[in-house]
C-alpha cells in the first residue's frame, strides 16, 4: 500500500457515538417527566465456578425474597434499575445495607447492593432540602474504596415525589469481593430541572433540512438533517445548536402519540462542535402514526451545585450471587471485516449475561468493518437481546435462568451494516460549479447514486443519496488537489442512524471543475450467523 493511502486512512473520521444503553438513564428521566406532565474498567477474571445443573437449580430454588421495603422504594428501584437487578433483589441475590451518612447538605442512605461477576449496582437515596423544583441529579464523583483499591462508578438519581428524595443507582462493571470492607464516596451534586418545549411547527414531510428557532435557556435552534420511514421505523436526524454561553449537558427530542409518551432508540454523536448536539432517533411506529406525532424538545437546566461529599462504610459479605454464577469457557471466532472477535468466556448471573471476547486486527490494510445491529442469545427457550460494550456482549436477563447446563446456548448475529473502501475508479467529475445545484447520476458497486453539488460562498456542498434501501450511504469522499488530500470539514451523517443521504462541506474550493473521489460507503447486508456455544 502506498504512503498516500496510509496518510488518507489516518485521516478517516470515524463516527463516535453514545449507544442507547449508555443513554438509558436519560431516557428514563424523560419518560418519567413526560408521564407527569402529559397525564396531569476492564473485566477482572475471578476463579471459575462451573456449577452442575443440580447445584445451580438448588441455589436458585432456595433463595428468599428481599426485604419488605415500602411501596415507594420498590417502585423507584424498579424504575431506576435493569430488569436483571430487580430479579436479583426479588430472589435474594442482593445484600441489604440500609446505612446512612449525613453532612450539612443532607442524608445519604444506601439501601442494598447487588454484586456478582458481571458487575455491581448500589441503590441509594439522598434527602436534601430545596426550595425549587428538581427532576434529577448528577454527581461529580462516585467512588468505591475496597481494601485500598479505588473503583469509579456511574451515578445518577431522579427526584421521587412520594418520598421527597433523590433516588438513584450506582454501577460499575467490577465485582465487590466477598467479605470486603467498602467505603462509598459520593459528592458534587448537580441538581437539574428537565424542561420541555412543544414543537408545534414541526412538519412531517420530505422537505428537510428544516429549522426551528428556540432561543431559550441557551438553546438557539434545531436543524433537521433528514427524516425517513423504513422497515417499520421512523428515523429522524437533527442538530441542536446552542448559544454562548450555555450550560446544556443533555438535550434531545421526545415524542408522544395522543398525549401518551412513546419510546425511541436514540444515538447521540459526541458533539461534532462544542455548541452542537447531534442526534438520531428511531421510533417503531405505524407509518400512519407519523402524522400524529407530538414532538417536544427536552433539555436540562442546572439549578444548584453542592460540592460536599458523603462517606459511608459498610461490610459486603453476601456470596449467594457468586455461588449462583454459571461460567463457561468459549473458543469461537467471528470475523468482522478487518477485525476478529475471539469469544472466550460466557458468564451468566442472576443480574446479567455477558459474553467476553478479545478483539484483534487481522488485516491492517483493510477498512472493511461489519457492525451487527441485532444480537440474540438463546438459552433453551429463553431469548435475550444484547449489544456490544467494551470487551463483551451484554444481555439483559428478564427472569432467573435455571438448569443451564442442560440447555443449548446459541448466539445469533443479524442485520449487518458493512463498511467498504471504494475503488480508485469510483469517482465523478463536478463541472461548472456555481451556486446553482446540479445533479449527476452515477453508480457505486452497482448501486444507483445521485450526486448534487453547488457552491456556498467559497465552500463546496456535495449531497449524495441512493434510492436503494440496501445501500447504507456514502460515508466519506475525498478531493485530490495540487498534491493535497481534502476531506470534508463536516458530514451530515456522522453518528446518526440513517445514512442513505450524505451532505458534505468542503472548505475553500475555488476551482470550478474538480474530480470527486468516493472513499468509504456502507451496505446493509443480511450476513446472519449463528454460533452454538453449548
Amino acid at each position: 500500500m502506498s504512503n498516500i493511502d496510509d496518510l488518507i486512512k489516518e485521516q478517516v473520521k470515524c463516527d463516535q457515538v453514545d449507544y442507547p444503553n449508555e443513554n438509558e438513564m436519560w431516557s428514563k428521566i424523560i419518560r418519567k417527566q413526560q408521564n407527569r406532565n402529559y397525564k396531569t474498567k476492564q473485566h477482572s477474571y475471578k476463579p471459575r465456578i462451573i456449577l452442575s445443573a443440580i447445584l445451580f437449580t438448588i441455589v436458585l430454588s432456595s433463595t428468599t425474597v428481599f426485604a419488605k421495603y415500602s411501596t415507594e422504594i420498590l417502585d423507584w428501584m424498579r424504575n431506576m434499575n435493569r430488569t436483571g437487578i430487580i430479579t436479583s433483589l426479588e430472589n435474594g441475590f442482593g445484600q441489604e445495607v440500609n446505612k446512612t451518612a449525613e453532612n450539612e447538605v443532607g442524608v445519604l442512605t444506601i439501601h442494598n447492593v447487588v454484586s456478582d461477576q458481571n458487575g455491581t449496582t448500589i441503590n441509594f437515596s439522598l434527602e436534601i432540602d430545596h426550595d425549587y423544583p428538581i427532576d434529577y441529579a448528577d454527581f461529580e464523583h462516585a467512588l468505591l474504596k475496597i481494601d485500598g483499591k479505588e473503583i469509579q462508578m456511574k451515578a445518577s438519581a431522579v427526584y421521587n415525589q412520594e418520598s421527597d428524595k433523590l433516588v438513584g443507582a450506582l454501577h460499575t462493571d467490577e465485582e465487590i469481593p466477598h467479605n470486603s470492607n467498602v467505603t462509598l464516596q459520593l459528592g458534587g451534586v448537580k441538581e437539574t430541572q428537565l424542561k420541555s418545549i412543544e414543537l408545534k411547527d414541526l412538519a412531517h414531510s420530505n422537505t428537510y433540512p428544516e429549522k426551528i428557532n428556540i432561543h431559550q435557556d441557551g438553546i438557539s435552534q434545531i436543524d433537521f438533517i433528514s427524516n425517513d420511514y423504513q422497515k417499520g421505523q421512523y428515523i429522524l436526524d437533527y442538530l441542536i445548536e446552542l448559544e454562548e454561553p450555555n450550560s446544556i449537558e443533555h438535550a434531545n427530542l421526545s415524542y408522544t402519540i395522543e398525549n401518551e409518551p412513546i419510546a425511541n432508540s436514540g444515538v447521540t454523536d459526541k458533539r461534532p462542535q462544542p455548541n452542537v448536539i447531534k442526534r438520531s432517533d428511531s421510533l417503531e411506529i405505524q407509518k400512519e402514526a407519523v402524522e400524529k406525532l407530538g414532538v417536544f424538545l427536552s433539555y436540562t437546566d442546572t439549578v444548584s451545585y453542592k460540592p460536599e461529599t458523603w462517606n459511608l462504610d459498610f461490610q459486603y459479605d453476601h456470596d449467594l450471587a457468586k455461588k449462583s454464577t454459571f461460567v463457561m469457557d468459549i473458543d469461537e471466532k467471528i470475523e468482522l471485516g478487518s477485525q476478529q472477535l475471539q469469544f472466550k468466556e460466557l458468564v451468566i448471573t442472576p443480574s446479567k449475561v455477558k459474553l467476553y471476547f478479545d478483539k484483534k486486527n487481522i488485516d491492517s490494510n483493510s477498512l472493511v468493518q461489519i457492525n451487527y445491529r441485532q444480537l440474540k442469545l438463546r438459552i433453551g427457550d429463553k431469548e435475550l437481546s444484547g449489544y456490544f460494550d467494551k470487551d463483551y456482549v451484554s444481555f439483559e436477563t428478564q427472569e432467573l435462568i435455571k438448569d443451564i447446563t442442560n440447555k443449548e446456548i446459541a448466539l445469533t448475529l443479524n442485520d449487518a451494516k458493512v463498511s467498504y473502501e471504494a475503488e480508485k475508479q469510483n469517482k465523478v467529475d463536478l463541472t461548472n460549479i456555481s451556486d446553482v445545484p446540479q445533479t449527476i447520476k452515477t453508480e457505486l458497486n452497482g448501486y444507483p447514486i445521485d450526486v448534487t453539488y453547488y457552491a456556498n460562498g467559497n465552500d463546496l456542498i456535495v449531497e449524495s443519496e441512493s434510492k436503494n434501501e440496501q445501500f447504507g450511504g456514502i460515508v466519506q469522499k475525498v478531493i485530490y488537489q495540487n498534491g493535497e488530500r481534502i476531506f470534508a470539514e463536516t458530514r451530515s451523517n456522522d453518528g446518526v442512524l440513517r445514512t442513505h443521504k450524505q451532505v458534505e462541506t468542503f472548505k475553500n474550493i475555488k476551482e470550478k471543475d474538480i474530480t470527486l473521489n468516493f472513499f468509504l460507503y456502507t451496505v446493509n447486508e443480511d450476513r446472519a450467523k449463528t454460533i452454538i456455544l453449548q
